[in-house]
């Protein structure tokens, strides 16, 4: 774990879900197919995270929220 190899093995595991035991069945079609599932919902939160900073400084509405849901909405989706 202190080496860097360690270190990126065990990262790269997590971020997988995957055992450190079964690192060798990590290949590049599995990774691919992981970060376009993962950055679609990324990229949805940053349109969402997006567009309560527009409401936030006035640059659209919602009728729905107050600034208060606004703001509160934004903090969480950027600590998720």
């Amino acid at each position: 774990m202190l080496s860097p190899i360690g270190a990126n093995a065990i990262f790269c595991c997590n971020y997988l879900d995957e055992f450190l035991s079964h690192i060798g069945r990590i290949n590049k079609q599995m990774y691919g197919v992981f970060i376009s599932r993962v950055l679609i919902s990324e990229c949805d939160k940053v349109n969402v995270i997006k567009e309560l900073l527009n409401v936030k400084f006035n640059c659209s509405t919602v009728s729905v929220l107050d600034m208060a849901d606004t703001v509160f909405s934004i903090e969480t989706l950027c600590t998720e």
